[in-house]
């Protein structure tokens, strides 16, 4: 018996059977075409997402401000209703409340918005943050209305949050704290939002690291301001009182050996080394350059400085400039009077002294001020509560000069300072000090 399809009929069938399997085919097809641009999607937002944080972290001068660019990066590129880093805090065992982007605003813990008078959460109570910071990877609390209660919970609830997605911040094998990124619905994340929920993370962490360097940096420079107030008062009230007391206990000798003139004489540089001490305190609080530096260069106001506080004393004071003077930076200049005007007021109060010499030297390589005295000298290495030599030591180290001290008991004291003029950073600041 024949097959009851001919030939042709086979052909004509046979251009039927892809139209049979098309639409299982166009349904694969368009399902893999719309999953490859989800993804295109969502790997464009991830790099647009890193470029603009990364944007921030170089041109951002505050740390605050970046970290909170970072959250509402987060909080925009997932689709969140809001996200809040918590820090930790080894000592307590506890995770610290930092800061957190809610409706459009970024607020920290010291802030009343929060409404919330629990800022810590205890760290080994609940899942899920022990597992969180344990495995330092990614946990996803699924729904947290079904979940025990934690802290916090209640406000979350009562905002619409259900799902928190939880990032832990690593740095150095540590984890600093945690990030919640918070949803008013109930999520699943692909592998993708993992990687760029991670990714902000890590920045976040950067951006903690940043603050915490910018609060030392401000504790530094609040101390080094500190330092240099006590050094200035010192430098004018101190020592210009150490000056009006020499005149006027010369004046005091001076009277009981009837010597009215020479008296007058001490009186009258007392009075005038009081009103130089009191403008001179004004200026240190506005940090201005001394007086004497206004309208002098530097060896003329050492000069004048000098002759000025020596004047009326059993002290003989010579003063001497070798070498081709050359404008130094202000600063320099201001710390060089200060230290010659301590270290002359420490010769008239104390040394017992009858000569002292100062002197100028300048190469082109350095800078050199030499001051010694006659008197009875004393031991370097001794401590001393006074705050002159620690005052000296500090100018000559802000300058980044060298200090030697010599002394020895009934031989005199000298100090010689020596300031390097050579090298980049020298330059530079020879530069700033000429204009």
């Amino acid at each position: 018996m024949g097959s009851p399809f001919t030939t042709d009929a086979f052909v004509a069938l046979a251009p039927a059977l892809p139209d049979r399997a098309r639409p299982a085919d166009n349904a694969e097809r368009h399902g893999r075409e719309a999953a490859l641009a989800a993804s295109e999607r969502l790997a464009r937002g991830h790099v647009d997402a890193l470029t603009s944080t990364l944007s921030a972290l170089a041109m951002e001068t505050d740390p605050d401000r970046l970290l909170a660019h970072v959250l509402r990066t987060a909080t925009r590129q997932l689709g969140a209703h809001s996200s809040s880093v918590w820090c930790m805090d080894d000592a307590a065992g506890r995770l610290r409340f930092h800061s957190s982007f809610e409706d459009t605003r970024y607020f920290t813990h010291s802030e009343p918005t929060i409404g919330e008078p629990q800022l810590t959460l205890p760290l080994d109570d609940a899942w899920p943050w022990p597992e969180a910071v344990r495995e330092r990877r990614p946990v996803v609390m699924a729904d947290i209305r079904t979940l025990p209660d934690f802290p916090w919970r209640t406000r979350l609830v009562r905002q619409g949050v259900i799902t928190i997605l939880v990032t832990p911040m690593c740095s150095g094998g540590h984890v600093d704290g945690l990030i919640g990124i918070r949803f008013t619905s109930l999520r699943s994340f692909v592998p993708e939002e993992m990687a760029l929920a991670m990714a902000l993370t890590n920045q976040a962490t950067l951006s903690l690291h940043l603050m915490r360097l910018a609060a030392q940096s401000r504790e530094a420079a609040v101390t080094a301001e500190r330092n240099r107030m006590a050094r200035d008062i010192h430098d004018t009230l101190a020592q210009g009182l150490t000056g009006v007391i020499v005149q006027l206990e010369a004046a005091a000798d001076a009277q009981q050996r009837g010597l009215r003139l020479e008296a007058d004489g001490h009186l009258a540089r007392a009075k005038g080394l009081a009103r130089d001490s009191l403008t001179e305190a004004r200026r240190s609080v506005r940090a201005l350059r001394p007086r004497d530096l206004d309208d002098k260069d530097l060896a003329e106001a050492l000069e004048a400085l000098v002759r000025r506080m020596t004047a009326g004393t059993a002290v003989s004071a010579m003063f001497a400039v070798q070498g081709l003077p050359s404008k130094l930076p202000a600063e320099w200049e201001s710390n060089l009077l200060r230290v010659v005007q301590e270290v002359l007021t420490n010769v008239l109060r104390h040394a017992g002294a009858s000569t002292f010499e100062a002197r100028l030297t300048f190469r082109p390589a350095a800078v050199r001020l030499e001051l010694r005295d006659n008197g009875r000298g004393f031991d370097p290495g001794r401590k001393s509560d006074g705050f002159g030599l620690i005052g000296v030591r500090e100018r000559v180290e802000a300058m980044r000069g060298q200090l030697c001290l010599a002394s020895e008991a009934g031989r005199g004291t000298s100090f010689t300072i020596t300031l390097p003029l050579a090298g980049p950073d020298r330059q530079a600041a020879l530069e700033v000090g000429r204009r």
